[in-house]
């Protein structure tokens, strides 16, 4: 039996319109579905890495290999090696361990520190170590900027940036002390990164008492 989409009336199979009210009748039918196919972002997400890997490794052995065949050495070609080593430690292992802000922060800031020694090295062999006396101090309180930035604007999570500003602090002391061993002299540049970070664990010790000692005793295993 057919049904009207009018008056909802019943006709025979044979009819093909009511014969009450005229109108088109057709079969009772349900509401059709449309099933969209999912994305599965995950896939999608490691295929996009493996084809950028692909691309990384080849354009390098591509870049080297022209590198030999003009110079007879691997020279220039380093500088390309060296640009994509930075790109995928900086950019692509975050991405690939879905690393935390935070986490994303130390890794770029040890990037741009890696790219200056770099850069300082291929200039004059670390003769004049600027990217230690200058650069790495720049970048370090700079870093200390935004990780204190972090601190205050994060309601939940302080303990880890609480933390990393210890480190900081830990690490521009020890500067002070390679640079008294490499270089029998010690610049502005990690005074003042030690002295920052001495400011930023006293404050810690006085307006977040709790949770900063409490957070040293949870990572001391105390």
């Amino acid at each position: 039996m057919k049904q009207c989409r009018k008056c909802s009336v019943y006709v025979d199979d044979d009819l093909t319109n009511c014969p009450l009210c005229g109108a088109l009748a057709h079969e009772e039918t349900s509401p059709t579905i449309y099933e969209y196919p999912t994305v599965d972002l995950k896939k999608q997400r490691k295929l996009f890495l493996k084809i950028s890997l692909f691309i990384s490794i080849f354009t390098v052995i591509l870049v080297a290999a022209i590198n030999i065949a003009v110079n007879h050495k691997i020279s220039w070609s380093l500088h390309v090696l060296f640009a994509f080593a930075i790109i995928w430690i900086c950019i692509g292992r975050p991405i690939i361990k879905r690393f935390s802000v935070r986490k994303h922060l130390t890794w770029n800031f040890l990037g741009v520190i890696a790219l200056l020694f770099y850069i300082n090295a291929w200039v004059n062999k670390l003769a004049d170590p600027w990217a230690f006396t200058l650069g790495a101090p720049i970048a370090v309180l700079t870093w200390q900027t935004v990780l204190e930035i972090l601190t205050l604007a994060h309601k939940g999570g302080r303990g880890n940036y609480q933390i990393s500003l210890t480190k900081l602090f830990a690490f521009s002391a020890i500067c002070i002390g390679i640079s008294f061993i490499w270089l029998k002299t010690c610049g502005w540049g990690w005074y003042v990164c030690t002295a920052r970070g001495f400011i930023d664990v006293l404050t810690l010790s006085f307006f977040a008492k709790d949770s900063y000692f409490g957070e040293l005793k949870r990572r001391l295993h105390v």
